[in-house]
Order: C-alpha cells, then sequence, then structure tokens
C-alpha cells in the first residue's frame, strides 16, 4: 500500500462535518458576546459528493473494494464506507520528521528528531488516528509550548495563587503547579488527576511535568480526559482551543496551524 493511496484514506474516513469543522467555525457558551456562526456550506453535502471528492475511485486502484453504483441508496453508500473502514482500516502512518517541521514551521531543528518518537506514540495510544485529529492535536501542542521550544510555562505561575478552580487552595501552589508539558498542564488538581493516571507523582516533582518523556504522555491524557478526539471529529478547532485554553489566546494561530495541518497530512 502506498502512501498516497493511505493519505487517501485517512481523508476518507474523516466525515463531510468535520472538514466543514476544519474551516473553523465554532462557539462558546462560554462567550456569550460571541455571535453564532452559520457553517459554511460546501459541495460535500451528501455522501456520493463525499466518496467522489475523496477519490475513493482511485483507491480501488490500489486494492480497496469499492462500487460506484449510482442507483444505491446514499444510506448503502453510507453503510459501505463504516464497514469498509470496520474491515480494512489500517494503523495510520506516523507523522514524519519532515511532515511535523512543516506543520510547525517555528521548531528548532534538533528538537524534530528528539520529540517525533514521543509524538507519536502518545497520539497512537490515544486514538489521535485521522489527520483532523493529528493535525487539532499538533496545533495545540505548538501554541502551548512556543513550537515546543519549552514544556514549562515562561511566566512565573503567581497569577495562579489561590485559583481554587484549579485546586490550587495551599500558599504557593500558584508557582508549584504553573504550565508544565506539551500542553501546560496547569494547577494542583491537574497535577493530581494526570499523576493517578501516569503513576509519576507530579505532585511532589511538578518538574518532571516538564521533562520530554513525559510531556507527550500528560498532553495526551490532557486530550482525552477533555474528549478532544470527538470534539476535533465534531465541533472544530475553535471548540478544541476553547477547551485547552479556556479561551482564545492566539486563536488565529491555532486555527493557521491546524489548516497547515490538514494540508501535510491530506496531501497525496
Amino acid at each position: 500500500m502506498s502512501v498516497s493511496s493511505l493519505r487517501r484514506f485517512r481523508a476518507a474516513v474523516a466525515t463531510a462535518a468535520v472538514l466543514t469543522a476544519a474551516l473553523g467555525v465554532g462557539t462558546s457558551a462560554a462567550h456569550a458576546d460571541t455571535a453564532p456562526t452559520t457553517p459554511t456550506q460546501t459541495r460535500l453535502q451528501e455522501p456520493r459528493d463525499l466518496l467522489r471528492a475523496l477519490e475513493f475511485d482511485s483507491l480501488a486502484a490500489d486494492g480497496w473494494t469499492v462500487t460506484d453504483d449510482e442507483e444505491e441508496t446514499d444510506s448503502a453508500k453510507e453503510t459501505e464506507v463504516v464497514e469498509l473502514v470496520a474491515e480494512t482500516t489500517p494503523a495510520p502512518p506516523a507523522v514524519t520528521p519532515e511532515e511535523l517541521a512543516r506543520i510547525v514551521p517555528g521548531i528548532p531543528a534538533e528538537k524534530v528528531e528528539q520529540f517525533i518518537a514521543p509524538l507519536n506514540e502518545a497520539m497512537t495510544r490515544n486514538g489521535i488516528d485521522n489527520p483532523v485529529r493529528q493535525a487539532a492535536f499538533i496545533a495545540q501542542l505548538a501554541v502551548e509550548s512556543d513550537s515546543f521550544r519549552t514544556f514549562e510555562e515562561y511566566a512565573s505561575g503567581r497569577a495562579y495563587e489561590g485559583r481554587a478552580d484549579l485546586g490550587n487552595t495551599h500558599p504557593g501552589d500558584g508557582e508549584r503547579y504553573k504550565g508544565r508539558g506539551a500542553i501546560q498542564i496547569t494547577g494542583r488538581h491537574n497535577y493530581e488527576k494526570v499523576s493517578e493516571h501516569t503513576g509519576v507523582d507530579f505532585v511532589a516533582h511538578p518538574e518532571l511535568l516538564a521533562a520530554p518523556e513525559n510531556a507527550f504522555t500528560t498532553a495526551a491524557w490532557y486530550w482525552t480526559s477533555r474528549n478532544l478526539n470527538e470534539v476535533a471529529d465534531t465541533a472544530g478547532i475553535v471548540r478544541v482551543s476553547e477547551l485547552v485554553n479556556g479561551g482564545h489566546h492566539a486563536l488565529g494561530r491555532r486555527i493557521d496551524d491546524f489548516k497547515r495541518g490538514l494540508d501535510v497530512l491530506l496531501q497525496p
């Protein structure tokens, strides 16, 4: 199976709704001043259109069995796609060092080879397994870690002191449990939860969360604990960003990185 055909297959399992969400459409109830946005209409309104747009005919040449009977109902076509995915879906290709460098142009060259393996392992283990999810995940990590330059927040953390919503109820918790890891996990409560999940005592040793061997594992924990695979699949990059960041900080950058990720990961 060629990389090109496998990339097209990965694209095929993303639904038309996901592709619409990739445009960055989304709102949050937490931001009442943001006017609701009407999703942009695309030509991918019918399952038949999605099949044509994603070049299923070309997949057949690579060994995929796909019929194209125009008399079939849309329901039958959807069932056919689901069965094809369930029976023959291969493991998704890992993101290559070259792809990561293109998705995150600001990543230091020496960091690419250092981080590509733990990044791929974290995605594989946590179901971040299609281009939409991977592009959304990498986009969030790129912003939170300043293009993978740091796994520890630049600020001191004093701004989090006394934040009961973060579990910072002890003196000094703000600085002790400031943002760390590839997704900048913040607050005593989150440090306690990720410690339970990984078995590493980040509460007693918060600095360990910034170690490269832990940075991606903990980022994936945060991602799955908030069900962000499903959010990426259905609600779009804006909603993903709101759940990661709690607001719209660097939203334009997150959207741009996400779109760049899709361009790279979906190309033949």
